[in-house]
């Protein structure tokens, strides 16, 4: 028989598609496949996680590419159908090494930035992406493949099929064609929670496929921000809530307390304190002060915090650099990508800069970058800094950093803040931002650096087969060190400067950088705050939790009551001032937002929102899952409301009134207090009632009472107990057998650990109800009670 014209030209058209996506198949398992093994590389993870994110990371490969059948189907027809053989080859490489290289570039990314690329890209000009990514590009050999292997088995698979068009089948490009469809029904990330940690889910999640749901959720969200000052007054009449102002939504009397003043002593001339405020790039709690959990890597600000008051649960409210300054010294709103992003329509309103300088105050800002960057400079200028040095307005004698596009490293910004002392003119507010701890991770005389990292592991005792996963980022811990002793430099200059014994300093990061993976969400919030002066009576740690949104009321509220400063009548701000309470606990309700198109998490509480999904915030920033639609219902409504503010601020582009320069009234000697907002509902749960720790011998022993406050069974759970160095390295951990609590029973268990030498003068035990599975807390737990004796201690509500 004659072979038919169709399978003499090589196959029918639609068949060929069968034969050719066995190549599309591998080069996406290459992909993945290299992604995963750069990203494990990168950290010692455990070997179960290790096979674990594989596995997931390849499931999900496959079910993306599987996803993306009936579109590179339609896409390809047209190119199968063409009649030469190598053109055929060469269109079709074409198309597909196009959704290879998309992917590619998603996925060194991550590999850079730590974090997968959403929305956020439309948040940024060209401009400001290449130079957040310059530098950190990485070209060593094991990342070159990962560029390469991909596309070279989808080409090298496709030549081999150019020699094979007719053994194409229809029924098996037809079963493709189903599988595809079918490829939607299971929901991404799969498998992704299975994982321990927010790290390994990173990784382990497609980066397509996250981009691509994140950029729907972003478009969604505009038109639920369109709709939203509409269903505002429902919403509140609902809620038994004051309606929102629709001109000014987030007006209200400004009644922040004092709550530092009580800690100052008055300045030698009765003149006002100057300001000085450092915002850190980067800085995150887990590598920096007591406790630090990867241990510290910030001696010099560990001093410092000894002789200031420390806020050890404190929180940026932004997980990029975008919304800190509008953040910190306006306690503004984020509007929808940020209050900068609204370039030349950002409204004037009230802030440290505009009310100290409306007071008298000089005021000074400082840069290495180029302030263009995130509107930062419009903002400045909005507020009316009357001094502002950059990367463009830097001056002659300094150098740029031959490593990155950013600008000036940190040593040549101190060089360049200390040029000015001479000039300046008291009172004074001057702010600064450091940038080196930044990708690329790079500076002039980093060598050094790295030879101190080496000293600062063996000064933390970190365990040798803990060694590999910090020698992997070595170039981000010795940074930080780099800028951690140019922070040094700054005060052991200025405190020979006059105006020194009547300043005061004010220290915080942006956010946590993302580089060194994170345990948990709260991480990229979780950063220090450092209140330090020579007025100060007294150093004090802070457990109580507050955000940069209440630093500009409760430093205004000191300025005003302890030094006579006034402040506005009314005030849009967000935050309610700083908490200096000596216990756990969070009374604010404020808005967090990771990234410019992000949808906002939100904290009424102990309540945490992140996705839609309830947590509760406990003791040690862990954030716990909570099943409670009572809960979950009330921080909803307490979050809309938030949002419904923020739209119909959107909507006018109006604060306040008066705009930056308000009228202002003295202090009201009214006693004032902190307040919690809002009543939330009482959840009880699974709880560690109380801890007893006894101390023989060499051991330490534990007898903890677990309580279900629920009316139902509690699930199963592992009395876990964590011990850890003063430094906040973990030593060891001991863990009971499974139990599961009838409702509303309680019942104790003994767990014992043993006291290794490191606990030679103190340290602290953990107790908690673990998850069987993963080990993460599943309940109220007792953190951070101390062994520091031969005397029993107790941790109990």
């Amino acid at each position: 028989m004659a072979p038919s014209p169709a399978s003499a030209r090589g196959g029918n058209f639609w068949s060929r598609f069968s034969v050719a996506f066995p190549a599309l198949l591998l080069a996406q398992f290459a992909l993945v496949a290299c992604a995963v093994v750069n990203g494990v590389a990168d950290v010692a993870w455990d070997g179960s996680q290790k096979w674990a994110i594989a596995g997931i990371a390849l499931v999900q490969a496959a079910l993306v590419v599987l996803r993306a059948v009936p579109i590179l189907l339609l896409l390809s027809l047209p190119l199968l159908a063409l009649r030469q053989e190598r053109l055929r080859s060469v269109a079709l490489a074409a198309l597909w090494s196009l959704f290879i290289v998309v992917q590619t570039g998603l996925d060194q990314y991550f590999q850079v930035a730590h974090v997968p690329l959403g929305a956020d890209l439309f948040g940024y000009s060209m401009t400001e992406i290449r130079t957040t990514l310059s530098g950190g590009t990485p070209l060593d050999p094991r990342s070159v493949l990962a560029y390469a292997l991909p596309l070279l088995l989808l080409w090298g698979g496709l030549y081999l099929c150019a020699r094979r068009w007719a053994a194409g089948s229809l029924r098996w490009t037809s079963l493709l064609l189903i599988a595809g469809l079918l490829a939607w029904l299971p929901s991404l990330p799969t498998g992704a929670q299975a994982l321990k940690d927010d790290a390994a889910r990173d990784l382990a999640s497609n980066k397509l496929a996250w981009f691509c749901a994140d950029v729907r959720r972003w478009s969604n969200s505009g038109a639920a921000a369109a709709a939203a000052p509409g269903q505002a007054a429902a919403a509140t009449a609902r809620a038994g809530e004051p309606p929102l102002d629709p001109r000014f939504p987030f007006l209200h009397p400004e009644q922040t307390p004092d709550t530092l003043g009580p800690y100052f002593s008055p300045t030698s001339d009765g003149h006002p304190p100057n300001l000085v405020m450092i915002v850190v790039e980067g800085l995150g709690r887990s590598f920096s002060g007591p406790q630090a959990s990867l241990g510290s890597f910030t001696p010099f600000l560990d001093e410092l915090a000894t002789r200031s008051l420390y806020f050890d649960n404190f929180l940026s409210n932004q997980g990029r650099t975008f919304g800190v300054l509008p953040s910190l010294f306006n306690s503004a709103p984020f509007a929808r990508e940020g209050f900068t992003s609204l370039g030349a329509r950002m409204p004037r309103s009230p802030g440290l800069f505009s009310l100290l300088e409306q007071q008298g105050y000089h005021t000074a800002f400082y840069n290495g970058t180029d302030t263009g960057f995130d509107d930062e400079r419009e903002f400045m200028q909005l507020q009316g800094v009357q001094h502002l040095v950059d990367r463009k307005s830097f001056g002659p004698g300094y150098q740029l950093n031959p490593f990155s596009e950013w600008g000036y490293p940190d040593k040549e910004l101190v060089s360049r803040v200390l040029a000015d002392n001479a000039q300046l003119q008291t009172p004074f507010l001057l702010a600064m931002q450091t940038i080196s701890m930044h990708t690329a991770y790079k500076f002039p005389g980093q060598d050094a650096y790295l030879v101190r990292f080496e000293q600062r592991l063996r000064e933390l005792r970190i365990p040798d087969d803990q060694l590999a996963a910090y020698r992997a980022n070595a170039d981000i811990y010795s940074t930080i060190l780099y800028t951690d002793d140019e922070l040094r430099r700054y005060f052991d200059t200025v405190a020979k400067q006059p105006w020194y014994a009547s300043t005061i300093f004010v220290i915080t990061g942006d956010h946590r950088l993302p580089e060194i993976p994170m345990g948990e969400h709260i991480d990229r919030y979780h950063v220090p705050l450092i209140i330090f002066s020579p007025l100060l009576k007294q150093g004090r740690h802070v457990r109580a939790v507050s955000s940069q949104l209440d630093v500009a009321p409760s430093l205004l509220a000191l300025l005003a009551h302890t030094y006579g400063l006034k402040r506005p009548a009314q005030t849009p701000w967000l935050g309610t001032g700083l908490d200096l309470d000596d216990s756990f606990r969070n009374i604010h309700q404020l808005p967090l937002q990771q990234t410019k198109t992000s949808a906002p998490d939100y904290l009424a509480g102990r309540w945490w929102l992140h996705n839609g999904q309830l947590f509760e915030l406990q003791d040690g920033m862990h954030l716990i899952p909570v099943d409670d639609a009572a809960t979950l219902g009330w921080a909803t409504g307490r979050q809309r409301r938030y949002e419904q503010a923020n739209a119909i601020f959107m909507q006018n582009l109006a604060l306040t009134p008066d705009g930056a320069t308000p009228k202002l009234v003295a202090y009201q000697t009214v006693a004032q207090k902190l307040q919690p907002t809002g009543n939330a509902p009482v959840v009880h749960g699974l709880s560690t009632e109380s801890t007893e720790v006894t101390l023989a011998g060499h051991g330490v022993q534990l007898t903890v009472s677990f309580d279900n406050g629920d009316a139902q069974p509690s699930r199963a759970f592992v009395p876990l107990a964590v011990l850890t160095a003063e430094d906040g390295r973990e030593l060891q951990e001991t863990s009971g057998v499974a139990l599961r609590l009838p409702a509303n029973e309680h019942q104790q268990v003994q767990l014992t650990l043993q006291r290794p030498d490191a606990c030679s003068s103190r340290c602290y035990v953990s107790v908690f109800p673990s998850d069987p599975q993963t080990g993460k807390a599943i309940g109220q737990g007792r953190y951070h009670i101390p062994v520091d004796g031969n005397t029993t201690a107790r941790g109990a509500p």
